[in-house]
Formats: C-alpha cells, structure tokens, sequence
C-alpha cells in the first residue's frame, strides 16, 4: 500500500511540474520577446528623435538670412562661414558639419572627414540615416539652402553628423533595461557600437549571429566567467550598404528571473506536499496494518487458549492532498514598460503627452477624415523674460500651473499636449458645434486669471495659432506649420490668437525673400535717388531737395520704403543703405554744383544712423571727397529716433552741427517730441508732416495745428518747413502763415537726377 502511495505521488509530482514548467517558460519566452521588441522601438525612437532634432536645427540655420549670407559668399569668405559652422555644431551637439554648393560640391567643414563623403546623396528622404565616415559610422542629417525660399532652385546643403557611438549610451541600457548593440549590415555585421564593456563587445563581435526578431542564445565571458545572453534584433535605419542592425541581450537569469523564482517555489512546494503526502501514507498505511496486526496477535492468542477482554477497533485517516498554485506573472516586467511608455509619450514636468503623442494622435484623427479637425499652438508671450528674472524654478512651476488650466478647460475632445518650452498644443475634434474663434477664445478665457506663485501674481499674454482640417493642410506638418505661423502673426500686433490665412504665409516668404535680396539690391544697382524740390516762400527760390530711395525690383516692380526699410533696419543692412545714399547724393551734388546749381541736399537718417557714432565719421569722410559741394548737406531725423536714445542721439547731433551740417526734425508734431526734449536738441528747423498739409486749404484744425506748430519754431529759433502742398491754397497760407520752405508734389514729384535738372531750368525761366 506505501509503494502504490509513494508511486501515484511521484506522478502527480512529474507531471505538475513538467506542465507547469513548459507553460511557465513559454510565457515567460513570450514576455522577454516582447520586452525586445518594444526596447527596439524604444531605441529606435530615442535615434529618429535625435535625427529630427538635427534636421530641425539644420532647418532652421538654412533659413537664417546671416547663414545664407556666409554661404553665398562661402568661396570667397570660407572662414567666416567655417566659424558659423564650428558655432551651430557646438550648439546641436553634433560631431562633424560641412556645406555643399547646389551641384554637391564642399563648401566648407568642420573635420577632414567630411572630404570622404562628397558622394553621398544629400537628397536622400529619411528621418534615419547611417552613413560610414572614415571607418566611423555617423547619424546624418542633409537639408537644402534656398537663398529665395520661394524658388526650387536648391542652392547648397547644410549636412550635420553624430558619431554612432555617442547615440548608444548607457542612457539606453537604463531605458530599455537590456544591453544595446548595433551592427553593420551583412555580409559584415561588424560592430559599430555597444553598452556592453570593452571586454564583452569584443567577444560579441567574434561570435556567429542569427539576425531574427526570435529569442536567440549565446554566451559571453563576463569578468572571467562564461555567461548565457538572451537577445534577439531588429533593422534600424538605412544606409548605403543597407539597413544597420540592432542587437538587444540580456542576462538569461535576469531574463527568466520570475520564471526561475516561480520554478524553485514550485519544487519547494510539491516537495513539503510529497513530504506530508509520504507523512499521510505512513500514517494511514500505519493506521491499516497496525489495527490488522493486532488482530493476528489476538488471534494467535485466541488459538492458544488465551482470552483477551478488547478486540482493537479498525480506523480509517482520510488522506487530504494540499494543491498550492502560486502565479505572480511578470508584474516586474509589467511596471517596467508602464515607465518606459511615459518617457516616451509624456512630459516629465507637467504630465501632458509631448510631441510624440501629439503627432501620433493628430495623425490617427486624420485617418478617420469624417470629423472636423482643430490645430491650435500656443506659447507664452515673454516667458523668457520670466524665466530670467524669478529662475528656472518658478517657470517650471508656471508652466505646471499653466498645463493644468489648459487641462481644466471645459471642452469635450480636447487633446492637450506640451511641445517644449512655453510651446503647447491643443487638437479638438467632434461636430460643428465650436467654431475655431470660439475655441480660441475659450482657451483665452482660460487666462484671464493671473497666476499666484510663492507670493508672486503673474499676469500672462498668450500668442495662439489656429489650423483647421482640411481647409488649411491635409497631414500633420502641413497644419502645424499653418498654426505655427498664425501664432507667429500674433507677435507684435498685440493680438491673443489669429487664425491661419494664406497671406500670412505668402507675407513671410516675400518678406524673408526681400531680407535676402536687399544687399544685393545695392550691388546690381536696382536701389535710386529720386529728388523733390523744396521752394523758399520767401522769394520762391529753389533751395534744395530732399533726395528719396526708390526699389525697382526686376521681379516684383516698385517696392515702396515703407516696406523694405524696416527690413533694412531689422537685419541690419541699413547702415550700408544710409552710406550709399549720402554717397550718392554728395556725388550728384557735386555734378550740380560744377554745373553752377548750387542746392542743398536733404537726406533721411534711420534711427540705428543716428545712435551709431560712425555716422559723423563717414558724413566727415564723405565732405573731404565732395570738398566741391557748396550747397550744403541736411540730415533730416524723425522725432521717434531721437527719442529712443535721446543722450546717444543729441552727442551725434551735436557732432554733426559742428561739422556744419544742417539738422531738420522729420514728419514733427506726429511723433512723442517733448519742449525740455526739444530744447535740448541742436537742430536747425523743423519739418511738418504732411498729415497736417494735405487737407490745409479745407481744414480749419490742420490751419490752427500748422500756425501752433510755426508759432513754436518762432520761438525756439528754429526755421520751418512744410510738406505734402498739393494746391496754391495751401502754399499761400504757408506763405502768409510765416512759414520758410515748402515740399509738395505741387511744386513737383519726386524725380529722378536728370529730369530734376530739366525741370529746375524749366522752373528757373518762368520765375525769371
């Protein structure tokens, strides 16, 4: 009876731990399997999220109108091109950068390196490409330069490159929780880079590898003792000889941690069973044999005559076997991909999707196209300002506040996201039941209230650009572009959002367009002084003139100042657009002066002219090369510029009335001119605008503003002149009035040198 117990409990042991072991193990397979395939698309988005950073600060650098400039002038100029270079490469952490022309020739770069790949196809689309360097593989990344953003003329690359070895760190390893290594395609698969120690990446790279997503086994020395590696691959990017090839291991024990500790609880627990089972067959077997046992002696005894008073009673133990199944099923595993899902997908700081989210679900509600779709951007106006005056702590805490009202707002589908920085996003999606302004709005509204931070209110402006589905993209980048620039449209108008039209867009290409095209313009001679006379009322005499740029573009036309001027101003080219036009106008001068019209020449200052202490020094160069002009030479400056820098602009006024030039307050009683302001003022007249001139023969308010305005010069001293006289009406009331000169297209338009010529001789005999 023992022998059958001990014989039935041996299979119920062999057989529990043989099915529970097979099951265990291939589930614990399948976990491990796709612990790999999800540290593969880990890695492999922590890659293509440092090469779209790369073409992200290469975009960028391409379109900057400085950058164009160096590029342009790369092959006479290479070191200040070089320089930039070395500076972005610093920037982007990247290893090595050049610039190719449009035709792929080098330009310029950063390391020797680079001559080795001038056969590589720059214009190759991928958002992750290898390429091998002097026996060192590199991430690159290639955008074209358009000096005309508008044009398809590819005008050179900006290539940028990060060595292989910098992209597989140990970063990963804590990421992914599994050892990272990357290989040349076959036939070679040599290896490029690994987490692995020195030790241990040399041995892999002897080894005969299978290239499969399967779970493949191999040992490696580690410290002086062979260890087993679970590990399988995946490709990952291309290059030219092919796709590289990713390899993720791990430690089998570390691997098959929970299926070991539930195998050796297993065992320990069918053993104490087997221990109580073989405990409760002896006893019961015991129980049995014992009662029988005693009956034979009873017997025997019985046989011999003995009589013995108790005959032993018979019991029977009921034998309970105890079935313990323990299943804790890869809850480690479990935890750890729940972190590696939120580093991925989720802001650390405000708890939001990032941009990887916000890209993923703008695309998934694209692919239904059966509902309407909002983009909107939106960014805090000066955060900047915030973060460099309270400290990094406080604007990280505005931007948690920031999230949760974003979060808080009372819309039904709405996606929240943080891009970066100050940068959000916002998707909704649903019926026609909010309209984009009223979207806006709502998010607006939602900051009407300041911020209360550690004692601190912070009142905040918000700049939001709105892109609608389909009117305005039909794929993600072409939407967040549109609201990207309807947020950009908000700067400087003072406006909390603006919904994305096409003249905004056309106005930004035409605009940087036009940046990239003006030095140029100076160069080719498309920029021209045009000359309108100004008339002494006194004696009718012709005085002087004020000369005016004009931009005959060979594409566009006729460019009027306003226009170009600001953006001369912005990019700082207007320094070399004032020195040509006192040039030019000095030079014309003098071509008068020698054929016996003595004028003066008026000429427009920019408010950077005027707070550089350079301008006198080129306005005295410019009198020792003309040293024939008699005529004279009048800078007129708008009240605005001399307001901006009032002590800078008077220490340059008061230079330039020494040197004898005559000083006029252009377009006066429009700008902010205050009497102690103006009294400090070295100038000689005032110039008054044509707002209050155009309408002087009708309007009894624009009378009285000129006679105020005449009245103050009287008595500051100071000698007038009017422009915009468009009638005799006016010009007889200047006259009366006490005014000097006059300026007015009655008189003449503005002209070019030679027609000015022919008019004064024709004016001059009709005075005569």
């Amino acid at each position: 009876m023992l022998l059958v117990f001990l014989l039935l409990l041996a299979l119920i042991v062999i057989v529990t731990l043989v099915t529970v072991q097979k099951a265990t193990y291939q589930h614990s397979t399948g976990q491990v399997r796709d612990h790999a395939r999800t540290s593969a698309i880990v890695v492999q988005d922590k890659i293509r999220n440092r090469s779209n950073q790369l073409h992200s600060a290469l975009d960028t650098l391409a379109k900057d109108f400085n950058t164009k400039q160096l590029i342009a002038g790369g092959r006479q100029d290479p070191e200040s091109l070089l320089s930039a270079l070395n500076n972005h490469q610093r920037r982007i952490d990247a290893d090595l950068s050049w610039v190719l022309d449009g035709e792929g020739r080098l330009l310029t770069a950063t390391s020797d390196a680079a001559a080795g790949v001038l056969e590589i196809n720059v214009e190759e689309s991928t958002s992750i490409l290898w390429h091998n360097i002097n026996d060192h593989h590199y991430l690159l990344q290639a955008v074209p330069v358009r000096f005309v953003e508008s044009s398809p003329k590819i005008n050179a690359w900006l290539v940028a490159a990060v060595d292989t070895r910098k992209l597989i760190t140990q970063e990963l390893v804590t990421l992914t929780d599994m050892q990272i290594s990357l290989f040349t395609p076959a036939p070679d698969n040599q290896l490029i880079a690994s987490t692995f120690s020195t030790a241990v990446a040399d041995a892999l790279q002897t080894q005969s590898l299978t290239w499969s997503e399967n779970l493949q086994q191999i040992l490696l020395p580690v410290e002086g003792q062979e260890q087993e590696f679970i590990y399988a691959s995946a490709e990952i990017g291309t290059s030219p000889a092919g796709a590289l090839n990713l390899l993720l291991a791990t430690v089998a024990d570390k691997a098959y941690l929970s299926y070991n500790s539930l195998i050796g609880q297993l065992i320990l627990i069918l053993a104490v069973a087997a221990l109580l089972a073989l405990t409760a067959a002896v006893i019961i077997s015991n129980g049995i044999t014992r009662p029988l046992t005693r009956l034979v002696n009873v017997t025997n005894k019985i046989r011999k005559g003995q009589y013995v008073d108790d005959v032993p009673q018979s019991t029977t133990l009921e034998i309970s076997s105890l079935s313990t199944a323990i299943g804790e099923m890869q809850q480690g595993i479990r935890q750890r991909e729940l972190e590696i899902q939120q580093l991925a997908y989720f802001d650390s700081l405000t708890g939001l999707p990032n941009r990887n989210q916000f890209n993923q679900q703008l695309q998934q509600l694209l692919e239904k196209q059966h509902q309407p779709v909002v983009v909107l951007m939106m960014d805090v106006d000066r955060f900047k300002d915030i973060n460099d005056t309270l400290g990094h702590v406080i604007g990280d805490q505005l931007l948690a506040k920031i999230a949760s009202r974003l979060s808080h707002i009372e819309l039904d589908n709405l996606f929240v996201a943080r891009l970066g920085g100050d940068e959000f996003g916002l998707i909704w999606f649903g019926d026609d039941s909010n309209t984009p302004k009223s979207l806006a709005n709502k998010v607006v509204e939602a900051f009407n209230l300041p911020f209360d931070i550690e004692q601190l209110r912070l009142d905040l402006d918000l700049s939001i650009g709105v892109a609608v589905y389909p009117e305005h993209g039909d794929d993600p980048s072409a939407l967040i572009q549109c609201a990207d620039i309807a947020m950009y449209s908000c700067k400087g108008h003072h406006r909390a959002f603006a919904v994305y039209r096409p003249e905004l867009n056309k106005y930004s290409v035409q605009r940087l367009s036009l940046m990239s095209e003006l030095r140029s313009a100076l160069s080719e001679g498309q920029l021209s002084l045009y000359y309108q006379p100004k008339v002494l009322l006194a004696d009718g005499r012709v005085s002087g003139a004020e000369c005016l740029i004009r931009w005959i573009h060979p594409v566009h036309g006729f460019i009027p100042p306003d226009q170009f001027i600001p953006l001369a101003e912005q990019t700082g080219a207007i320094r070399d657009v004032t020195r040509w036009a006192l040039t030019e106008a000095m030079r014309q001068q003098q071509q008068w002066s020698e054929a016996g019209l003595e004028l003066n020449m008026a000429v427009n200052i920019s408010p950077l002219d005027l707070v550089d202490m350079q301008l006198p020094e080129m306005v005295a160069s410019l009198f020792s090369e003309f040293s024939a002009n008699k005529g004279g030479l009048t800078l007129e400056v708008t009240e605005s510029a001399v307001m901006s820098d009032p002590d800078m602009a008077i220490r340059a006024l008061d230079k330039l009335k020494a040197m004898g030039v005559i000083l006029s307050i252009d377009d006066f009683g429009t700008g902010y001119s205050s009497m102690a302001q103006l009294k400090k003022m070295p100038v000689h007249e005032l110039k008054i605008d044509k707002a209050f001139v155009l309408d002087l023969a009708t309007n009894s308010e624009d009378q009285v503003m000129v006679n105020t305005l005449l009245g103050l010069a009287r008595h500051l001293g100071l000698k007038t002149v009017a422009e915009g006289v468009e009638d005799a009406t006016s010009l007889a009331f200047l006259k009366q009035a006490g005014c000097h000169k006059a300026q007015g297209f009655y008189m003449s338009k503005p002209l070019p040198a030679a027609q000015f010529s022919d008019w004064l001789k024709q004016y001059q005999s009709q005075a005569s």
